[in-house]
């Protein structure tokens, strides 16, 4: 037998007051603490008295009436609470509406009541508990239905209650009344509920439901339904759970943040790998702009070490001509000396006609020996001016007077034309300005023109704003890649509008002023940026020139796309003649159609003309620009070399002028070559004449002959000497004088120092144009090196410039991504030394500090979340056997039939889902973390993310996930064995499937008093705290000897039954209680209950009604 029940809270009366079908007055029924049978004809109000029971015990929620008259497959309700209060007792046909409708005993304004009188014993105050409602007039919806719960340890009535239900639910006086009460109302009755659960020993909502299913459990469809969902609380896995996505935030923090800092390094290293190729660009582009500007110092330093070679060789050549000079001298003298003798002697042996011829001939040789001069200097003269053969006679000396006279009477040749000299100063003009644009866009990355830069920069600077809030609408507007073919048509109809400057409303001021107070030498237009800028509206053909570029974000992206719409929305069209069908409209070739009668086409600049484009591809314009750079520079050597051509026919015109006009001068007696030698001729045939018959005289005239022409060679091979010393000699004094000159402007520091490694680069260079360089190719060879060292470094400045766009656009992606990390940082290649710190503090501090971080913290909280949910999973089917144990225990001491007991099973059943979820789990939690990189952390991470967010989750499918691995409940299924008292099993359930009814009742039965068991009672505990259970529809299918059984184990596990059963098996079931209450509605309006007290067994005392 069970010990004493004295302890145990269990049911000692019910109230009732319009409740149902009993109707009009407050029914009192005292429950006997032995066990309670109601019992009476079929609807006569026995369900009602349970259902109100349960009215006031089981939450709202959970709460369903009369489930035991309808059976286990039907889920509809019939009966609810206002079915209750307004007293349904019939169902009648509404004919008007072809509807069946119930009939209510109270269909004006009404309350209902409910209370309930729990007892422990004789010492202990009772509890009252009870429920009350109010509906006002005639309504019957549930949201009118009123309704208020109490609690009181006291003998409250619902006499005592009634005043505070009767005309309405009076909460408030009902509280000051009674303050020791708990009154709850407006549905709120949590409070309730906690207080009613903690007096009465009920320590979960679980088991009130459990509680309620009892009252109709007739029928067991599935053990595993009935101990999951009434027997086991909800596990504490998910709290686990939702605990473990509380604090994965942290965890997820720590994640993002070493991910969010390898996305930086990661960026940052292009950034890196960009900024080196800037670098190593701009350091070639620096290196040979140095070198460029070196070459001039070098070549004259070149120039004067050859000088000074050259010097020091002339030098030692005058020295040795002067050698020659005296050794012709001397031979001259000796000569001269031979020729005296010979000329004395022949004078002495011819006499004094001799001497006279002799002087004759002395004289005529002179001046034949002049005459040849002047007459080899007037043809060296006369070739100097292109006259390649000399006059020879006096006929021909006069022609040439007579073409000299000619030529100097027409007109000089006027040097370069002035179409030349325009042509020159016209490419000089286009390079100088070719240089400003590529300087202004290399130095600004736009493509707006050199003026209008310097006006925004003059003006910024008088604002003092930084010069990129001040932007033309062409740095933010670009042609989209696909419509690249229409740049040209494009620009013709946005350039005037691409080249204003965007002013926002709170610089306007300051710069209307600024631009009204100073002369800015171009044509600036700007317009006022207001914040309030209407929404772009939608282009009205898709082949919208809106449609064709792209505007960039930012501050002025929204204006400019609102001014687009606005103004510049016309059709791109492919065929002229499809101008007709639009008001506005342009041709791929730049015509425009602006208004339905306007057309317009301007050609003055080439359409596809890239360098005075404004939009588009600032790199490609860069490069369009060098390119013309190069072809203008073809240019202005061609124009430069045509003047200069033009300059040395003009000067040589006028030297060939001068020489003649010098020639013209000359007589030709002076150069009469013939007639010189013809007068030597003479004198010499006379003097021959005169020695003929001396042979003596003969051979002296004949030697003086022969020395005389000696010394004449003598002569000559001393002037020839004399001549080539002094031209050595005079050019060693010239080039003393450039070198004195140049070592003047050394000394002066006018020519720059060239250290030791460009002099080694330059002299690379310069032998690579030309190995063998003399002092007057220098300068050509040099020219040659400079054009090359001025392609390498536009080359390099064009890299360095792509480079930089590309950095700019990486930065900017960075800002766009981490702006907080580019607080200090502008996106800019001048920046780039900063974001490379940036990168080596991630790399040496930040990364390396965040990943043991989230290391840590992933190892804590694997441990701390994971390791307890996992143990807690794997532990939670031991735990179940551990409570059913002491249930098998109890089971043991009632038969189940004749010589066999029920005994409970629990068997671990987890499905494939759980066992990878597990699997999940564990690879998070377990294993070493010593060896533990950032990639094995981060799997881990990236399969504990995952869970959490299934934990998370809303989703159906996540939802449905997160019940299956949490619920611990469904990891283990139930089974029923049917054992002999050696504990050997002979038959085994999962269900009442192929059992008879009666069979099918006590298997409910029998596991659901093991249910209330496990329930409502702790291990060690004797009998459960609160043991009223009521059975409603009880044993309609059993036999008396089944009903026993079942009696037996509920008396067995300590429970107090209060039945509800129509009128059989009363004498099995009178041991098992203490009275008996009758209800009877013959009327089916007006339910009267009459209960009989047992004194003693098989007596009985007067019905009480």
């Amino acid at each position: 037998m069970i010990t004493t029940t004295a302890s145990q809270w269990r049911l000692a009366a019910v109230e009732v007051a319009n409740w149902g079908t009993f109707d009009g007055e407050i029914h009192h029924i005292p429950v006997s603490r032995e066990g309670h049978l109601i019992t009476g004809p079929s609807g006569s109000g026995k369900s009602s008295l349970l259902d109100g029971i349960a009215a006031v015990l089981i939450p709202d929620k959970w709460l369903r009436f009369n489930q035991a008259a309808q059976g286990p497959r039907i889920r509809g309700d019939d009966r609810d609470l206002v079915s209750y209060v307004r007293g349904a007792w019939s169902r009648t046909a509404n004919e008007l509406e072809d509807r069946i409708e119930s009939a209510f005993l109270r269909s004006g304004t009404t309350w209902s009541g409910v209370l309930l009188r729990f007892e422990q014993d004789a010492d202990a105050a009772p509890l009252v508990l009870a429920r009350l409602f109010f509906l006002q007039g005639s309504k019957s919806a549930r949201a009118d239905l009123r309704d208020l719960r109490f609690l009181e340890r006291g003998d409250a009535t619902l006499l005592d209650l009634e005043p505070y239900a009767r005309t309405g639910l009076k909460t408030r006086p009902l509280q000051q009344d009674r303050p020791d009460a708990i009154v709850t109302t407006s549905g709120k009755h949590q409070q309730f509920i906690s207080r009613m659960r903690s007096q009465l020993g009920i320590k979960d909502e679980t088991s009130l439901r459990l509680l309620h299913k009892t009252q109709s459990a007739k029928h067991l469809d599935n053990l595993d339904h009935l101990f999951r969902e009434y027997m086991l609380e909800r596990p504490e896995t998910f709290a686990f759970a939702d605990n473990a996505v509380e604090q994965f935030g942290e965890l997820r923090d720590a994640h993002d943040h070493v991910v969010m800092l390898q996305q930086q390094r990661d960026h940052l290293l292009k950034m890196q790998a960009v900024s080196r190729k800037f670098d190593e660009a701009a350091d070639t582009a620096a290196s040979l702009s140095a070198l460029i500007q070196h070459v001039r110092p070098y070549q004259l330093r070149r120039a004067f070490g050859l000088m000074r070679d050259e010097q020091r060789q002339r030098i030692e050549r005058a020295h040795t001509l002067q050698i020659d000079v005296q050794r012709t001298q001397s031979a001259m003298r000796q000569a001269d000396d031979h020729y005296r003798l010979t000329s004395r002697r022949a004078l002495e042996l011819g006499g004094g006609l001799a001497e006279q011829l002799h002087d004759k001939l002395r004289s005529a040789q002179v001046e034949a020996e002049a005459t040849a001069t002047r007459w080899r200097r007037l043809r060296d003269q006369l070739a100097e001016v292109g006259i390649n053969e000399p006059p020879t006679t006096a006929a021909e000396h006069a022609e040439l007077r007579s073409q000299i006279e000619h030529e100097l009477a027409s007109p000089g040749t006027p040097g370069p034309s002035h179409e030349q000299s325009a042509r020159y100063f016209t490419a000089r003009t286009e390079i100088e300005r070719l240089d400003r644009d590529i300087k202004a866009l290399r130095h600004s990355g736009v493509t707006v023109p050199d003026a209008l830069l310097r006006i925004r920069h003059e003006l910024a600077t008088a604002l003092h704003l930084p010069e990129n809030v001040l932007l033309f609408a062409a740095e933010l507007i670009e042609v989209r890649p696909e419509y690249r073919d229409w740049t040209g048509a494009i620009e013709r109809v946005l350039r005037s509008f691409a080249l204003t400057l965007l002013v926002r409303t709170e610089q306007l001021a300051a710069a209307r002023r600024w631009v009204e107070t100073h002369r800015i030498h171009a044509r600036l237009v700007f317009e006022e940026v207001r914040t309030d800028a209407p929404t772009p509206r939608p282009a009205r053909a898709a082949k919208s020139l809106v449609h064709r570029v792209a505007v960039a974000p930012g501050p002025f992206a929204r204006w400019v796309e609102g001014q687009l719409s606005e103004r510049f929305d016309m059709a791109c069209v492919d065929h002229v003649d499809e101008l007709d069908h639009h008001v506005r409209a342009v041709t791929i070739s730049g015509q425009i159609k602006s208004s339905r009668t306007r057309y317009e086409k301007d050609d003055r600049i080439d359409i596809d003309d890239r360098q005075h484009w404004i939009l588009g591809d600032k790199d490609a314009k860069l490069e369009t620009l060098i390119e013309r750079r190069r072809t203008a520079q073809t240019e202005l050597a061609a124009a430069e070399a045509e003047v200069k051509r033009a300059e040395m026919t003009r000067d040589r015109d006028q030297r060939r002028r001068g020489a003649l006009a010098a020639l013209r001068q000359q007589e030709w007696a002076e150069v009469d070559r013939d007639h010189a030698e013809l007068l030597v001729t003479e004198i010499e045939t006379q003097l021959v004449a005169l020695t003929r018959n001396d042979a003596e005289l003969r051979d002296a005239v004949e030697q003086e002959q022969e020395s005389r022409r000696l010394l004449e060679a003598a002569r000559n091979d001393y002037d020839e000497a004399r001549i080539a010393q002094r031209q050595h000699s005079t050019a060693a004094e010239e080039l003393a004088d450039e070198i004195a000159s140049v070592q003047a402007a050394l000394e002066r520091g006018e020519i720059p120092e060239v250290d030791a490694q460009v002099t080694a680069t330059l002299d690379a260079r310069f032998a690579a144009e030309q190995r063998r360089i003399t002092r007057q190719q220098l300068a050509d060879v040099g020219q040659r090196v400079i054009t090359l060292l001025h392609d390498e470094r536009d080359a390099a400045q064009g890299r360095s410039f792509r480079l930089s766009n590309e950095f700019v656009v990486l930065a900017g992606e960075f800002g766009n991504a981490w702006p907080a990390a580019m607080a200090d940082l502008t996106p800019t290649i001048d920046d780039r030394h900063g974001f490379l710190e940036l990168l080596t503090s991630i790399l040496n501090q930040g990364l390396p500090e965040h990943v043991e971080n989230f290391q840590r913290l992933l190892r804590e909280r694997s441990t701390d979340l994971v390791g307890n949910l996992v143990n807690e999973i794997l532990a939670a089917p031991r735990e179940i056997e551990e409570r059913v144990a002491p249930v098998n225990s109890s089971l043991l001491r009632s038969e189940f039939d004749a010589e066999r007991f029920l005994r409970l099973r629990v068997k671990v059943s987890r499905n494939a889902t759980v066992a990878q979820f597990i699997s999940d789990l564990r690879s998070v939690s377990e294993g070493s973390w010593l060896d533990d990189d950032l990639e094995s952390a981060q799997r881990r991470f990236t399969t504990l993310a995952e869970v959490m967010r299934r934990f998370g989750s809303s989703d159906a499918v996540d939802r449905r996930w997160r019940e299956q691995c949490l619920d611990t409940r469904m990891h283990v299924t139930f089974l029923a064995e049917e054992i002999d008292a050696d504990g050997r099993v002979h038959a085994t359930y999962d269900s009442g499937a192929a059992m008879s009814g009666g069979q099918q009742q006590k298997l409910a039965f029998f596991c659901l008093a093991a249910a209330l068991r496990f329930q409502l009672a702790d291990t060690d505990d004797a009998v459960p705290k609160y043991g009223t259970v009521l059975l409603d529809e009880a044993f309609d299918k059993a036999d008396a000897r089944y009903t026993r059984m079942v009696l037996d184990v509920f008396r067995e596990f300590g429970f107090h039954l209060v039945l509800a059963t129509p009128q059989k098996l009363l004498q099995t079931i009178e041991p098992y209680i203490g009275a008996a209450t009758s209800v009877e509605n013959p009327s089916r309006r007006k339910s009267v209950p009459a209960t009989v007290v047992w004194e003693q067994r098989g007596e009985v005392s007067e019905p009480v009604a």
